[in-house]
């Protein structure tokens, strides 16, 4: 609030009170009082006059800057109340009413709308776990109709890869649900690097073999069978078979493809582990963007149809799982993502 924005707010009681005061002096003068007595009593009306003026703008200018800084400085303005200082004149007071008021309004709509996304995830996390059954019923009697066909079965791979397709997407959508509240959900501890990469490996196998990929493990100097890392297992292995499900879906169709599971232990202690893969390569003005939410790229727009989420969601998870996950690839060649878990004790229980 400035000098002259205060003025201009007072213009109406400034006039009032200049009349008021032409007025005084005209009847001192009428009356004929001392010159000397009438200067003194016009003198002493604006002397109290400008200084109630001043004191009301000096303190309405504190309020209101402290008011303004803090609405600035928070991170969460609507928790304005609970840092102002309670105001010395009506109209801050009205004020503060008015935005507890407004306060109350919205934390009840915002408890409104938690609850009712809240019961959304519920019903949408029951249907997801709902529609996996006859998903998978549907695969095994595949597999079946595979298995005692005596002619070409064709046909019921195709049908197979899609229903595989759809049980990915499922999952994908059942993990992002999840994610929101992952800290519900999740145990960090120390799990058995083999253990995690077996898992993912008999996961995906059928989906490998139908694409003709070979499955490779490379850990070098480093024990696979007794390497433990600090994460949480089955979060873990969704996110390697996010980064695997890509591999097969952007492989090349001229070369023999593979999937290789890196695993590397830094001086640090650090565990990173990286899926790499022979497929098509990610262009390089998409690298930078490949993590960003629903984002399909180059490949997503000509090979296949990509949703875009399942780097994001890898990313998400990852990130409140405390690990770094980094994407490197060339065009045409190779795409490598690795996730590095950091040796921390702070998950020690003592």
């Amino acid at each position: 609030m400035t000098a002259r924005s205060y003025i201009s707010d007072k213009k109406v009681e400034i006039i009032i009170s200049a009349a008021t005061c032409v007025i005084i002096l005209w009847l001192l003068t009428i009356f004929k009082v001392n010159p000397v007595a009438s200067t003194l009593i016009i003198g002493l009306f604006l002397v109290s006059w400008v200084s109630a003026y001043i004191y009301d703008y000096n303190r309405k200018k504190g309020f209101y800057k402290r008011l303004s800084d803090s609405v600035t400085k928070l991170d969460k303005a609507y928790l304005i109340l609970e840092t102002m200082e309670k105001a010395e004149f009506l109209e801050g007071r009205l004020l503060e009413e008015v935005l507890y008021e407004i306060d109350k309004s919205m934390a009840e709509n915002v408890k409104l709308y938690q609850q009712q996304s809240v019961d959304f995830s519920e019903y949408i996390e029951m249907w997801l776990h709902e529609v996996k059954l006859p998903l998978s019923a549907i695969s095994l009697k595949l597999h079946n109709l595979m298995k005692s066909a005596s002619g070409e079965t064709n046909e019921y791979k195709k049908l197979l890869e899609e229903t595989r397709r759809i049980e990915s997407l499922v999952n994908q959508v059942l993990y992002y649900v999840r994610s929101g509240s992952i800290e519900k959900d999740y145990h960090i501890s120390k799990v058995s690097v083999a253990d995690v990469i077996h898992d993912v490996a008999m996961t995906y196998r059928e989906n490998l073999q139908d694409n003709n990929m070979d499955f490779l493990i490379e850990a070098g100097d480093s024990d696979l069978k007794s390497l433990e890392a600090k994460t949480d297992q089955k979060w873990f292995v969704f996110i390697m078979g996010q980064l695997i499900s890509n591999s097969i879906k952007y492989k090349r169709e001229e070369t023999h493809s593979y999937v290789k599971v890196l695993v590397n232990v830094d001086d640090l202690q650090n565990v990173t582990i990286s899926v790499e893969d022979n497929g098509i390569g990610i262009p390089e003005q998409d690298l930078r963007r490949v993590f960003d939410k629903s984002f399909t790229g180059y490949n997503g727009r000509e090979r296949t149809k990509s949703t875009g989420m399942g780097l994001y969601i890898a990313k998400e998870l990852c990130a409140k799982l405390g690990h770094d996950i980094s994407v490197e690839s060339e065009q045409g060649e190779w795409t490598r993502v690795s996730i590095k878990i950091k040796k921390s004790d702070f998950y020690d229980v003592v």
